[in-house]
């Protein structure tokens, strides 16, 4: 009798992982639609600052001073918050039920409290973080001294996208995903439109892109607010008298610490590319810009999808469930990751040509960028993996592990810039950046193991090995299309530029999924079964 307790036990256990898992894929499915159309909308922006900067020291000076404030933004808002408010709501509202609107409200006091101290620091000592990250700016006249002035003015954007951030939490703690992953979309369109709608009328383009961002920003919070109020977010009380939130606090320090060492690592990479001269910054920029396409689609939809899941599993006595997630999560990472990779390896130069040769951006830039691609698709799937395996650290409350190996990561991130970039400039930045996402996920993949025991690593291995064969296929049948039948000419109008794009990443998605159906494997139904589910439900 005992033995078939312990079994029925099992299969509940084992049944509530798949629920669960079949629960994270229909939720990042939602977030990705939205995501997705994100994305689009992502570079429609990046074309429209491509078209009015072109690659220059003008739009180096845009990107950079953009970037500072977004630095601060993902150590704030987006790295240390979430890992820490989310597991801490979920535990709040199992143990007193309606509370977590109360502990959310004095969170936000304290946030607002913190960033209003940050933005006013920022701006006063912009010239030194101007300095810190881009040096050598210094070496073109006027160069350093406007990425300065657009550091000051774009500074309060921290503000504004935090608030946004702390919203979307709270949101993502109560199962809402679709309304905060919808609120990029207007953010990249209000930046498009101010664009478009000041700089033909004489004003600056770098003015308008500032007036964009600001307004995106204040877009941002103000579109989750009323969605939050709803779910129970209130003010009351001292933030520094709540328990809740001095733990938070306690939680959030050291989370602080890791995204400032990934942080770091933009700092090293920027001041390498400033010292290299004019337009080295864009190109990377831009590059990344279309890796990232990837990771800020499904992937980060997934990301954000199942950090409540693993904080609820990592409750529970055994773990079974969560490490049964865990595995899940990265075999679906993999499943999406490694085609890209083995795509942007074989149609990179295509890729750039359709989003960013127009205006002053030309053939010789789009070379430029492309190569950097080549580097940063190498590095997709261990750049996934460590969102995932950061945030399964974090739904167990352990905030040093992953801050002891970015420490590592960021050391040796530095020394391969200092080995790479003389032989290789820009593109051994991108290199260097590839190989230290791998030393990230592979260290915290083994920490993590030796923490829980087994994590599945056979049948992640060999679901990466069957995605890898079906993706080596569609990389064959691209090169067949793209070097025999049908070669990409960018003397071709925009319009059929486009729509050889198009049909080559559709005809690629079919052959994939058609090689990994006859490999057998379970990701297709994982994916598109969950979304078929979601569409009947």
């Amino acid at each position: 009798m005992a033995k078939e307790g312990e079994d029925s036990k099992a299969a509940h256990t084992i049944a509530d992982g798949l629920s669960d898992a079949r629960r994270v894929v229909r939720s990042a499915w939602g977030i990705t639609a939205w995501t997705a159309v994100s994305r689009l909308t992502g570079v429609l922006r990046d074309a429209t600052i491509a078209r009015f900067l072109g690659a220059s020291a003008l739009s180096d000076a845009f990107y950079t001073a953009f970037r500072i404030p977004n630095a601060f933004r993902a150590i704030v808002g987006e790295g240390g918050l979430p890992g820490a408010f989310v597991p801490m709501a979920k535990k709040v509202e199992r143990e007193r039920p309606g509370a977590e609107g109360t502990y959310a409200g004095r969170m936000l006091a304290l946030l607002l409290l913190v960033l209003v101290v940050l933005t006013a620091l920022g701006v006063a000592a912009a010239p030194f973080l101007v300095t810190l990250f881009a040096e050598g700016f210094k070496a073109t006249p006027g160069k350093f001294e406007l990425t300065v002035a657009l550091t000051r003015w774009l500074f309060p954007y921290i503000l504004l996208v935090s608030i946004a951030a702390l919203f979307e939490s709270y949101l993502n703690a109560h199962g809402r995903f679709q309304l905060p992953a919808a609120t990029p979309v207007v953010f990249n369109l209000a930046i498009v439109a101010a664009v478009w709608l000041l700089a033909p009328s004489g004003v600056p383009a770098t003015t308008a892109l500032v007036v964009g961002v600001l307004l995106g920003g204040l877009a941002q919070a103000a579109m989750q607010l009323p969605a939050a109020r709803r779910l129970g977010l209130r003010a009351g009380g001292s933030p520094f008298r709540d328990p809740e939130v001095r733990e938070t606090a306690l939680l959030i320090a050291p989370r602080l610490y890791g995204y400032g060492v990934g942080q770091l690592s933009f700092l090293v990479s920027s001041r390498t590319l400033a010292g290299l001269g004019d337009a080295f910054v864009t190109f990377n920029f831009c590059a990344f810009r279309v890796v990232d396409f990837v990771l800020g689609g499904f992937v980060v939809s997934l990301t954000r999808a199942v950090l409540p899941s693993l904080s609820d599993q990592a409750l529970e006595s055994g773990r079974e469930a969560y490490r049964g997630t865990l595995t899940f999560a990265l075999r679906l990472v993999g499943f999406v990751t490694i085609p890209w990779t083995i795509g942007l390896l074989l149609v990179a130069r295509p890729i750039i040509d359709v989003i960013f040769r127009r205006g002053r951006f030309d053939a010789a830039d789009v070379t430029q960028t492309s190569i950097a691609v080549l580097f940063f698709s190498l590095g997709l799937f261990a750049a996934a993996g460590v969102k995932i395996l950061t945030q399964a650290f974090y739904a167990l409350h352990d905030t040093r592990t992953p801050v002891a190996v970015a420490t590592f990561d960021l050391a040796v991130f530095w020394l391969l810039c200092l080995l790479l970039t003389p032989p290789m400039k820009h593109a051994g930045v991108a290199l260097a950046t590839s190989a230290g996402f791998w030393i990230n996920f592979v260290l915290l993949f083994a920490l993590l193991r030796r923490k829980l025991g087994p994590l599945g690593g056979r049948a992640l291995l060999a679901s990466l090995g069957r995605t890898l064969l079906a993706s080596l296929a569609t990389g064959a049948a691209v090169l067949a299309v793209g070097e025999k039948l049908l070669p990409y000419d960018s003397a071709w109008g925009f319009p059929a530029r486009v729509g050889w794009v198009a049909a080559v990443a559709t005809g690629a998605s079919l052959v994939f999924l058609a090689a990994a159906s006859a490999l057998r494997a379970p990701e297709v139904d994982e994916i598109f079964g969950a979304l078929r589910r979601k569409r009947a439900s």
